[in-house]
């Protein structure tokens, strides 16, 4: 009896254990599936925004408008299925002999949205020249000066220590390029050195306040209540040694970049620096490096003057053939510097796509491309692909949240 139902029993048991091994089957694949699909798309999106902005400078290269595009939503849905089944065993002593097949498929359906950048809001941020603010942000990042501003000065207007210029930051102008760019590495050379100091003025600003005769009640009520009202401002009462009073506030000045801590000058000093640096736009920064400080042989009083997103993918297109930079020597009063390589950022242009090109686009039957870095040791990271993240996040600091641009949207469904 027991033998003739072990058949059954042993039935039972394989298709217990088939189901059992296709729940973990499946179980296996969704979230593998899942965890490779997030990761290609991340690098697929990574990929495109990179060649969108090789595509943009070769555009402006063949003075072509640029464009750009965005992926504003993937939606990935996933199916999975089983199979089971058995069949008799080819192999074996007898045909009783069964073995279980097993088969599953996983089945991927992306649909993506496309929106192109576009419209008046779009228009004024890439052509409206990056604010003190966003430089600012890329010097707290640690990168060294010499990049920041030879990629996004469009010049250095000096104005003091017996000096009145502007020197352009275009190689196009072969007198003054030269010295923006020892200018540049001179404060490379000071970053180095840790002589550097870049933020904002910081001063008091006070006022006096007295009486000078007796005053009504109305009078006194009115003086209260403008008291109160400058009170809320965020000014201070104090009261002095011998009675006088003096309403004080702490502002916070306009970015200045010198080769002293401005917190160790004097307020009335403070006040001086703040107020000329107010004087500029909010395209400017103030750069002050004063004699009697540690690089001061060398000095310079003046202002940086920053450029567009468009005049910077300008700059990069006429680098690649039309207006090309070059080696320029750093000054002899400037100190150790880290880089200094001819160009801002190494964009080639080829017949065919270079083998080792970390990033590459065609357009007009011409490729352009950046090179992957080397593998080099030590800490100091790749100068080009440096400045090519910085572009691309210039890029981010100038585009609005793609999700509220109101222009037409492309679905494509795989």
């Amino acid at each position: 009896m027991r033998d003739a139902l072990r058949p059954g029993l042993e039935r039972r048991g394989l298709l217990g254990g088939l189901l059992i091994g296709l729940l973990m089957l499946s179980g296996c694949l969704s979230p593998l599936a899942m965890h490779q699909a997030v990761l290609e798309y991340d690098r697929t999106v990574s990929r495109v925004e990179a060649e969108m902005l090789l595509l943009n400078v070769a555009r402006t290269r063949h003075f072509h408008p640029t464009h750009f595009t965005a992926l504003s939503s993937v939606a990935a849905t996933f199916e999975f299925s089983t199979t089971a089944g058995l069949a008799p065993a080819q192999a074996g002593l007898t045909k009783t002999l069964i073995s279980p097949i097993f088969g599953a498929t996983a089945a991927e359906k992306p649909t993506m949205t496309i929106i192109p950048i576009q419209g008046e809001e779009f228009t004024s941020r890439i052509l409206t020249p990056f604010d003190e603010d966003k430089v600012a942000f890329l010097f707290q990042q640690r990168l060294e000066p010499a990049l920041i501003l030879r990629l996004m000065s469009r010049e250095l207007v000096l104005s003091g220590y017996g000096e009145a210029a502007i020197l352009q930051n275009d190689p196009s102008h072969t007198k003054e390029y030269p010295e923006f760019r020892r200018r540049a590495l001179h404060l490379s050379s000071l970053y180095l050195s840790r002589d550097l100091f870049v933020g904002p003025i910081v001063y008091e600003e006070t006022f006096p306040f007295g009486f000078t005769r007796e005053l009504s009640t109305d009078e006194t009520v009115e003086n209260l209540d403008k008291i109160l009202r400058v009170l809320e401002k965020g000014y201070q009462w104090i009261h002095g040694p011998k009675g006088e009073v003096t309403l004080s506030r702490r502002v916070i000045g306009r970015i200045v970049i010198t080769n002293y801590d401005p917190s160790m000058l004097t307020n009335q000093e403070r006040q001086q620096i703040a107020l000329e640096a107010g004087k500029g736009p909010r395209n400017a920064i103030l750069v002050d490096i004063q004699p009697g400080y540690p690089g001061g042989e060398y000095p310079m009083r003046g202002m940086f003057i920053f450029r567009s997103f468009h005049s910077i993918l300008q700059f990069l297109a006429n680098g690649i053939a039309a207006v090309p930079e070059y080696h320029v020597e750093k000054d002899v009063r400037t100190g150790e510097i880290a880089r200094n390589p001819p160009w801002t950022i190494s964009i080639e242009e080829s017949d065919s796509r270079p083998p080792d090109a970390a990033f590459a686009v065609g357009y007009e039957d011409r490729w352009y491309s950046i090179r992957k870095a080397p593998r080099a040791t030590g800490t100091i990271q790749p100068w080009n692909q440096v400045a090519f993240r910085v572009l691309s996040q210039l890029y981010q600091m100038t585009v609005t949240e793609v999700s509220k641009v109101p222009t037409p949207s492309i679905t494509i469904a795989k």
